[in-house]
């Protein structure tokens, strides 16, 4: 590509800005995207100006992908601040993402902050690529929101669980005496996200996690109204750390710390920790084989007797609903609707 970009630098005819086209369109800019910036910086300080002007042609003009990365690519290295909000633009759409959010830090002023406002307004393999690269920052207000919202994401958890666990600093964020539900909802899909592994971090590469989950066992045993969430991340708690034996040594975690594990089977059968994803029947009128115990209950609703318990009320994991079904902030009923109807997006 390097060669004909040449040409179109030094004559602007039709008939090379369309040999520069096929040559961009003709394979993945992806596998050469490091190494076409190397080069390109060698004929940089005699054609910025020029090199830019075809950027933006073709970041706003090309009718296949691989050429608008082109033109995002050519930006990232010859843009300024004026071109700041065509890449706001670009960086939503996913196949963009990762160039787009390369490149805007080069014509902004605030890398950190930059990489931010995309994670936040990103979702898919796009979040994941832009989290991953503030996997360093020191940023307070960032490292909070890691722990709060960082790793949710269409695709698996797991993929940026590792990272905002270490790089929000989980264990020393959950030792306070009080904390704030999102923090203490963020700490669970994380601790969930990293027992169940996946292709990224598992709970054996996080050093501090024993110690993360013991002060988020302690919130746990404290709080009230708890989501299904928080039931699901006990449940994985409970199936990974042996009741008998505390934390299990497993990998460079042994002996970091160990597990109240028995305090919370216990608080759980005993029906002290109070969760609020379901209204649970009332003791012997719907409780059935499970008698009065109620965590045996709230795990049949999970282990496969959800639908004949369904008529019981539900509420949704942020306690909205569509306004559109009239029940905003409401009960969810599940004896008036069903994955069958749409009525309640009508």
């Amino acid at each position: 590509m390097l060669n004909p970009l040449e040409r179109l630098v030094r004559d602007a005819t039709d008939t090379n800005l369309k040999s520069l086209y096929d040559a961009v369109v003709e394979e993945s800019i992806l596998p050469i995207a490091d190494a076409f910036q190397s080069e390109l910086s060698k004929i940089l300080p005699s054609h910025k100006s020029k090199l830019a002007q075809i950027g933006r042609y073709f970041a706003t003009e090309a009718d296949r992908r691989e050429a608008t990365k082109f033109g995002i690519l050519l930006l990232g290295v010859c843009g300024n601040r004026a071109d700041a909000p065509l890449l706001e633009t670009l960086v939503l759409h996913d196949e963009f993402t990762l160039f787009a959010a390369l490149a805007l830090p080069h014509v902004t002023d605030d890398r950190e902050g930059t990489l931010w406002n995309i994670a936040q307004r990103v979702r898919g393999w796009g979040h994941i690529q832009v989290v991953e690269r503030l996997n360093e920052t020191r940023n307070q207000e960032i490292q909070a929101w890691m722990l709060r919202e960082g790793s949710r994401n269409e695709v698996m958890d797991s993929y940026l669980a590792g990272i905002c666990a270490r790089t929000g600093n989980l264990h020393l964020a959950l030792d306070r005496a009080e904390i704030d539900r999102p923090l203490l909802n963020g700490a669970a899909g994380i601790i969930r996200a990293l027992i169940q592994g996946g292709p990224a971090d598992s709970i054996d590469d996080y050093q501090d996690a024993p110690v993360a989950i013991q002060r988020y066992v302690n919130h746990v045993l404290k709080a009230e109204d708890l989501d299904l969430g928080h039931f699901l991340c006990v449940s994985e708690i409970l199936q990974f750390v042996p009741a008998d034996e505390g934390w299990e040594p497993r990998s460079s975690n042994s002996g970091v710390g160990s597990i109240p594990i028995f305090l919370l089977t216990n608080q759980l059968f005993t029906g002290n920790i109070i969760f609020h994803f379901s209204q649970q029947p009332v003791s012997g009128s719907g409780l059935g084989i499970h008698g009065s115990n109620r965590f045996r209950w709230y795990r049949s609703v999970i282990a496969g007797e959800l639908w004949p318990i369904c008529g019981y009320r539900l509420t949704s994991i942020d306690g909205k609903l569509s306004e559109k079904s009239g029940a905003r902030g409401t009960m969810y009923d599940g004896r008036k609707h069903s994955f069958a109807s749409a009525e309640c997006l009508r």
